[in-house]
């Protein structure tokens, strides 16, 4: 069978027999990866919503590489996979062309729209295997601590970033994103029930970095060796600090890696989340 025609059937088929629903917005293959628009949202909310920080492009494969193409034994081998990890959770999804750009892409990404009855705004470009990961984090970790600490569930996360065929950002390392992999997300914000907007660069408060400038001697001239521009309050002492820390902490328990403000500036605005394959334990900082 070929592969296209097999990434229309296998997920009704594969959901029935696991007596689960993957609900498909849309299972047509087109020409390219096809990502939906974020609905629309309040003033009030696109400002509390951090703009996504621009990142570096890998350049284009050269025609050589382009022309190499995932093989219908690989798509299938994914989707198969993507059956069984999906088909339990009963995540909306969309369903995306295989994708391959040099060494960058995955055989069978999907447009992860809601996922235990979260929104990801805008939907996300990501495997499936993340896709799973995500599920188990939102269900595990982050609704307990939101009902725990804010007494409301999380309706929607912001996400700021998925696929993207880059180089990886606050390293010096040259290496391939895991994001050039869709194995990886990016979340800037969380929104309850009762529509409130906790977002990473406004709550998160001073790092350690925000804290070690403060107490520097000041510069010649005057001033604070480095402005303290959109940092929170002092400290994790306000309730949603305190709550996007133990999402972070709780995220370790779950993913390869885990990056947040206090691992650099570049991830100031936003939770990182990855499956890279770790030796030990996960990566978090």
């Amino acid at each position: 069978m070929h592969a296209a025609r097999f990434m229309k059937c296998v997920v009704g088929a594969g959901a029935l027999a696991a007596s689960a629903t993957i609900m498909l917005a849309h299972c047509q293959l087109s020409g390219t990866t096809k990502v939906a628009a974020a609905p629309a949202e309040s003033k009030s909310a696109r400002a509390k919503t951090p703009v996504p920080v621009d990142h570096p492009p890998v350049a284009p494969a050269p025609a050589a590489d382009a022309a190499a193409a995932w093989s219908d034994a690989e798509i299938i081998s994914a989707l198969e996979e993507c059956v069984r990890l999906l088909a339990p959770t009963g995540a909306v999804v969309e369903l995306s062309k295989p994708i391959r750009n040099g060494q960058c892409g995955t055989p069978a990404p999907v447009l992860l729209k809601r996922v235990d009855s979260v929104e990801l705004s805008p939907p996300a470009v990501v495997n499936c295997r993340i896709a799973a990961k995500v599920h188990t984090w939102i269900k595990e970790s982050l609704q307990p601590l939101a009902l725990e600490m804010l007494g409301k569930r999380v309706a929607r996360v912001n996400t700021a970033s998925a696929y993207m065929c880059r180089q990886r950002i606050g390293s010096s390392s040259e290496k391939l994103s895991e994001h050039s992999f869709a194995d990886a997300l990016d979340i800037s914000a969380f929104v309850t029930t009762d529509d409130r907007s906790i977002d990473v660069l406004t709550h998160w408060g001073p790092t350690a970095r925000d804290r070690n400038a403060k107490m520097a001697p000041n510069p010649a001239g005057g001033g604070d060796a480095r402005a303290l521009r959109d940092v929170g309050p002092t400290g994790s002492s306000t309730n949603e600090a305190e709550f996007l820390h133990k999402v972070h902490n709780g995220a370790c328990g779950i993913f390869g890696t885990v990056l947040g403000p206090e691992a650099n500036e570049a991830h100031r605005n936003h939770l990182h989340l990855d499956l890279a394959a770790r030796k030990h334990s996960a990566f978090c900082e």
